[in-house]
């Protein structure tokens, strides 16, 4: 018998996995049955479903009273969207083994796909019960409840998988992209790491490695002396979005925030590096060098809120009811010494979890 795993479209693509599990009545089965159920699979894996069918039925017709036969068929009527057949088949399959986790998440599956989802909620909860260690029908009634709109439930039954199931990648992927459509970054990307950590190549891996691993673009018009101090800018905020160095400050946080508090621990950081290339008597880019004037004159909050125009309108009343005078301070400051308070405009960019920075 073959596990698999029902594929819904909903959020990822979903593989069959084969484990070649015949089940504690196959020693009485016939040679000739089991090996009909080997050439059906073999066809099934091909998409050659009316075909599987047949070999299916032959395979039923010689050992009527083994369930592998009708759950395998079940599945071809289910590939071949014939779900009351499917269903049939399904049910016989778990008459004979009403134990068979496999035929209750398939009868769950069925059900789920014919829109009577409250009964399939029932069957996966009955696979569960005889299959307490395995992840997969944890797994697929968070995808009925995702249907359902049960989306907590759903995050419940994943996390439920997990830890029943470790080694099982499915919940992972899943997981990582439900907490990334809810923009909770550092828990997709917890989630989408440990997926490939267990699942190495394919298409969900390829996708979760796009999203979690951090790539830095730098301007490929810019000189070598140019392009370094650029690029430290953007090395600068992607050490600071790390999740070990995030959380140092910000403990438990689920996502990153790029708030005033933040700009002002990623500038302090570019500054230091512009402050020591300047030690060492290189020529820096004129973009950047003048912040190591604002920052010890301790003016990098008061230059933030006024040079990033509308992106810190809703934190520049909070600045200025605890910093009455500040910005003025900083305005008649600049002014004297001709800083001129424009935005920056590094030519770089982080990417993490489809966004920039």
């Amino acid at each position: 018998m073959r596990k698999h795993v029902a594929a819904l479209g909903l959020i990822l693509l979903l593989a069959n996995v084969a484990a070649g599990w015949q089940g504690p009545a196959a020693s009485k089965v016939p040679p000739e049955a089991q090996q009909h159920v080997e050439s059906g699979n073999a066809l099934y894996d091909q998409g050659k479903y009316l075909e599987s069918k047949a070999e299916y039925e032959q395979a039923i017709a010689l050992a009527p009273d083994w369930y592998d036969g009708y759950y395998e068929l079940g599945l071809a009527y289910w590939a071949m969207k014939q779900l009351p057949e499917a269903e049939k088949q399904m049910r016989l399959a778990i008459a004979r083994q009403p134990d068979c986790w496999l035929c209750l998440t398939g009868l769950g599956n069925v059900l789920d796909d014919a829109g009577r989802r409250e009964e399939a909620v029932g069957y996966f909860r009955q696979a569960i019960a005889v299959a307490p260690a395995v992840g997969q029908p944890h797994y697929n009634l968070a995808l009925t409840e995702i249907r359902m709109e049960r989306l907590d439930d759903a995050i419940a039954e994943l996390k439920a998988a997990e830890s029943v199931d470790p080694k099982y990648a499915s919940p992972y992927f899943l997981l990582g992209r439900i907490y990334y459509l809810q923009q909770k970054l550092y828990l997709a990307d917890e989630q989408l790491t440990q997926a490939t950590k267990l699942e190495t190549k394919g298409e969900r891996y390829d996708q979760a490695k796009e999203l979690i691993d951090v790539h830095i673009a730098v301007d490929k018009n810019l000189g070598e002396n140019e392009g370094a101090i650029h690029l430290a800018y953007c090395m600068s905020r992607a050490a600071a979005m790390s999740a070990d160095e995030y959380h140092k400050r910000f403990p438990g946080a689920e996502t990153y925030v790029d708030n005033l508090d933040e700009e002002v621990y990623v500038l302090g950081g570019f500054i230091a590096i512009v402050d020591e290339l300047s030690e060492g008597g290189k020529k820096l880019d004129p973009t950047f060098g003048f912040l190591v004037a604002v920052k010890k004159a301790g003016y990098l909050a008061p230059y933030i809120l006024l040079s990033g125009g509308e992106r810190f309108a809703g934190e520049r009343k909070q600045f200025e009811a605890k910093n009455p005078g500040k910005i003025e301070e900083f305005q008649q400051w600049a002014a004297k010494n001709k800083v001129a308070v424009a935005p920056l405009h590094p030519r770089c960019e982080v990417r993490w979890m489809g966004q920039a920075w």
